[in-house]
């Protein structure tokens, strides 16, 4: 199947920290689509890469070298402060007509005004 990707106009970073609490999310029903939940034993589908370092894992992309991410996601630095760096991800898009972001995850502002992305919260 053919996916639409798009080029992000500017990189938006994310700063942001998340609770210890969420490091203790399980991975339920997971999907194996982007903004998936996933683990070793649970992978992801479609090309896509599970970043452990993400509570109960998240199916996405590494976009550091192209920003280029599928419809429906926007290429993002991620910033933690409790992490450090976790590197350049396509993360979920959320907001007003939009999808729910899944449990254990919360719709967020990123550096660009235009872009709320589903993030750890």
């Amino acid at each position: 199947m053919h996916k639409a990707f798009r080029a992000s106009a500017a990189l938006a970073v994310l700063l942001a920290s998340w609770t210890p609490a969420c490091g203790g999310l399980s991975c339920v029903d997971p999907t194996g689509e982007l903004g998936s939940c996933c683990s070793p034993a649970q992978p992801c589908g479609q090309n896509l890469r599970c970043f452990e370092s993400f509570p109960a894992g998240l199916c996405s992309l590494d976009c550091s070298a192209d920003r280029r991410c599928p419809a429906g996601s926007s290429c993002v630095t991620v910033i933690s402060r409790s992490r450090g760096d976790l590197g350049t991800v396509c993360l979920t898009d959320c907001g007003s007509g939009l999808p729910a972001c899944r449990a254990g995850y919360a719709c967020q502002q990123t550096s660009v005004a235009s872009i709320q992305v589903c993030f750890p919260g």
